[in-house]
């Protein structure tokens, strides 16, 4: 058994305690220095706190309470014609079968235009938000890239939801890229969508 002297020993447990410490990085700036260029934004967070994402949303939502404003006076249109055929239907105020008949027809028209506006509207609603968030995206990567044009990170990866088992809380760059993305956003590029 070799003995150690007492300066010997501490010097041990210094390197020994060194060690540890850059064994478990606990920001972001302590893993890239250890030599692994990896982080990860959670995108949920960006969708919840980036300024794009909130008018994007803002923009979808008032589009959204638009159509259904529309398809409401839609049907409110036909329930009101259909309730006045029934009136009429009813006293017997048709001047003949084939008058009762038109207008029967004429509410089953006014129903298959509603309904077609109604398939339409969502059509449109569902590919102008795939269209801003298309977009989004894009301005997102291009200002990661931005973001890491000093080449600290060489893969940076997105958690959506469970798709990451588990990552060290030092990967996560989030916060920090938010308040980047916030710090360049321009004002009312989720309306610049056409």
């Amino acid at each position: 058994r070799a003995r150690c002297s007492g300066l010997d020993y501490i010097a041990l447990t210094r390197l020994l305690q060194d060690g540890e410490k850059k064994a478990s990085p606990t920001t972001a700036a302590e893993v890239q220095a250890t030599g692994l260029p990896v982080a990860l934004v959670r995108m949920d967070s960006v969708s919840s706190q980036y300024k794009y994402a909130q008018e994007v949303k803002a923009a979808l939502e008032k589009d959204a309470l638009e159509h259904q404003t529309r398809l409401q006076s839609k049907g409110a249109a036909i329930q009101k014609a259909a309730a006045d055929f029934e009136r009429r239907m009813r006293i017997n105020a048709f001047v003949s079968a084939e008058a009762q008949q038109a207008e029967q027809q004429k509410i089953i028209r006014m129903q298959q235009e509603g309904e077609a506006l109604s398939a339409q509207l969502t059509q449109q609603l569902g590919m102008k938000q795939q269209l801003m968030l298309e977009d989004m995206m894009k301005e997102i990567r291009a200002q990661l890239k931005e973001y890491n044009k000093d080449g600290r990170y060489k893969l940076i990866l997105t958690q959506v939801g469970d798709n990451v088992l588990y990552a060290d809380e030092a990967l996560d760059i989030t916060d920090d890229f938010i308040k980047y993305l916030n710090e360049h956003y321009t004002s009312g590029k989720a309306t610049e969508v056409k």
